[in-house]
């Protein structure tokens, strides 16, 4: 008996100790664990440091960026200041040099018909269907005509089916492929002569307007034809009479030098004509007189030519 009791008493004392060692492995690793997850905690607040650190790195760029924008606009406004007196200076130079007044503006009564001219050509040809509206209107007529022509063509696969089933035996080869054919080419011909229908409207339409431009065009050809050598003229007469200025160094108005400058670049010498032309012929053909601003106030209400012409010029003078 005490024999078991002590063997009892043991095994309970060998596992006692197993466990005490399992315990001390589990301590073990909680310790790691909470290693582990003070690690973490550090690691997190490593990232929420960085994550500051970028944002405020951020909101530095933002303001260094709106500082450079800010720099920028001032440099800009300086040089055109800086520009602005640089002109006014010359002019000065040329004047006490007694350089010639370039005349600009005076028109005689030649130039100013040809800007009636012109200008009348204009509205004629406004009152035109423009280019891709002509071509919507054919669109509209290929797409019905197209149809049409599907529709047809189906319809005579038909009739050609209906005549081999009608001549040929029951069981032969070429009944049974007329059959098929019959059946689809009668779909299709239902289909295409549905899509016909819905499109013949508008392209009855379409013909109408087509037939009526040209009509309206063949009347006014002659008006066109002459606004657009006027136009051609006025503006030929306006650029000798700009080069000629130019060619003698003639001091040029100051509403020209505030948008074009004193002379022509160097580079882009062609396009600075031009644009130069277009605005004398502005100024020309709506009698501005400002000596200020070059085109003048803009219309107050909407006037088809003279309202977009205005913007434009006023959109290829920012790039001057």
């Amino acid at each position: 008996m005490s024999d078991d009791y002590g063997y009892k008493v043991r095994r309970l004392e060998s596992q006692t100790g197993g466990m005490e060692h399992e315990l001390h492995s589990l301590r073990t690793k909680l310790g790691e664990v909470e290693d582990l997850d003070y690690e973490l905690r550090d690691i997190r607040s490593g990232i929420r440091s960085i994550e500051d650190d970028l944002s405020t790195v951020r909101n530095d760029l933002t303001e260094l960026d709106d500082d450079v924008r800010g720099d920028i606009q001032d440099t800009d406004q300086a040089i055109k200041r800086l520009t602005g007196r640089v002109q006014a200076l010359e002019a000065h130079l040329l004047a006490a040099g007694g350089a010639p007044l370039a005349d600009l503006d005076t028109t005689d009564p030649e130039r100013k018909q040809l800007a009636r001219t012109a200008n009348h050509g204009w509205h004629v040809r406004s009152g035109l269907l423009p280019r891709h509206q002509r071509e919507a209107h054919r669109l509209n007529i290929r797409h019905y005509e197209g149809a049409v022509e599907e529709r047809d063509e189906h319809r005579d696969k038909v009739v050609e089916a209906a005549g081999i089933l009608a001549s040929q035996p029951r069981t032969s080869r070429e009944f049974k492929q007329a059959a098929m054919d019959f059946g689809m080419s009668r779909t299709l011909a239902e289909s295409h002569g549905q899509r016909a229908q819905k499109l013949a409207g508008p392209a009855q339409t379409a013909q109408a307007a087509l037939a009526q431009d040209d009509t309206l065009r063949q009347a006014k050809a002659s008006l066109i034809e002459q606004g657009d050598k006027a136009e051609r003229k006025l503006n030929w007469l306006l650029r000798g009479t700009l080069a000629d200025a130019i060619r003698d160094r003639a001091l040029l108005p100051m509403w020209f030098v505030t948008v074009l400058g004193p002379v022509p670049p160097a580079h882009k010498t062609q396009e600075w004509m031009d644009l130069a032309t277009q605005v004398l012929s502005y100024r020309v053909t709506y009698e501005i007189t400002d000596q200020a601003v070059a085109l003048g106030p803009a219309p107050a209400a909407y006037v088809p030519r003279r309202t977009e012409w205005h913007r434009e010029l006023t959109k290829d003078l920012r790039r001057w």
